[in-house]
């Protein structure tokens, strides 16, 4: 009897020490604690949901900037599109938590599946070349067209197949003020390469615009629309040139 209680003491002190040991939940919820591996796993979990239920082919950010905050979404996806909302928490959160319901989105990206192609191109809001206006110089070769009426003033200039625009409400800085965003607008395009639609694309930059809808960019891949939009309009287009590359 002696004998077998020495044998079993080992095997005791192991197990007490084994349970006073990190159990795999407790690894995984230090896993999980961590923002960098928190936003791999949201944009990965995004992206086959869209995959899954969705006919349209995944147009989503590949990384987004996150700092010390936990990224997490809302995803709406079916046959004729998805639609996904991002968010920046400060604690993590589960994708499709109800709680984001009442929550800011930090990045608004969907698309809508159309029946043809001419219908997804009458979906892009793309603004057509400017025959009259203020002629505005916007750096590297490219000229805008100012015109204002009801209160508002809009700036619209052209790079290949995609239309841009600035609008502002009416006053004595707005000019100066949609001058110096589409210049950093134009300079941030020397630098990134937006997707090439299939006909059109169209940059919307709403200065009198208010969280992640206040930016957009749209263009049109056969028969779908795509837009991204962002309350930073230079974020904005690091986040769909990335898409692109």
């Amino acid at each position: 009897m002696a004998k077998l209680s020495w044998i079993a003491l080992p095997v005791a002190i192991l197990l007490v020490f084994g349970a006073c040991g990190p159990s795999d939940g407790q690894e995984e919820t230090q896993t999980n604690d961590d923002p960098e591996q928190v936003k791999q796993d949201v944009l990965a979990d995004v992206w086959e949901r869209v995959m899954q239920e969705s006919e349209a082919e995944p147009k989503l950010p590949r990384d987004l900037e996150t700092g010390d905050q936990y990224l997490t979404a809302r995803v709406a996806a079916n046959a004729e599109g998805y639609e996904v909302y991002y968010y920046l928490m400060d604690q993590p959160v589960p994708v499709d938590d109800p709680q984001l319901e009442d929550q800011a989105p930090y990045l608004i990206a969907d698309a809508i599946v159309f029946d043809s192609a001419e219908g997804a191109r009458a979906g892009v809001n793309y603004e057509p070349e400017m025959g009259t206006g203020q002629p505005a110089d916007l750096g590297y070769g490219i000229t805008g067209y100012m015109d204002a009426g009801a209160g508002n003033i809009h700036l619209v200039w052209h790079e290949g197949r995609w239309s841009f625009l600035v609008h502002q409400r009416n006053s004595e800085e707005a000019g100066d003020e949609m001058m110096q965003l589409a210049r950093d607008i134009v300079e941030k395009l020397e630098q990134k390469r937006l997707p090439a639609p299939q006909e059109v694309g169209a940059g919307t930059f709403d200065m009198t615009g208010d969280g992640a809808a206040a930016h957009t960019l749209q263009w049109q891949a056969e028969n779908v629309v795509y837009s991204v939009r962002s309350r930073d309009h230079l974020q904005l287009i690091d986040i769909v040139a990335n898409m692109n590359e």
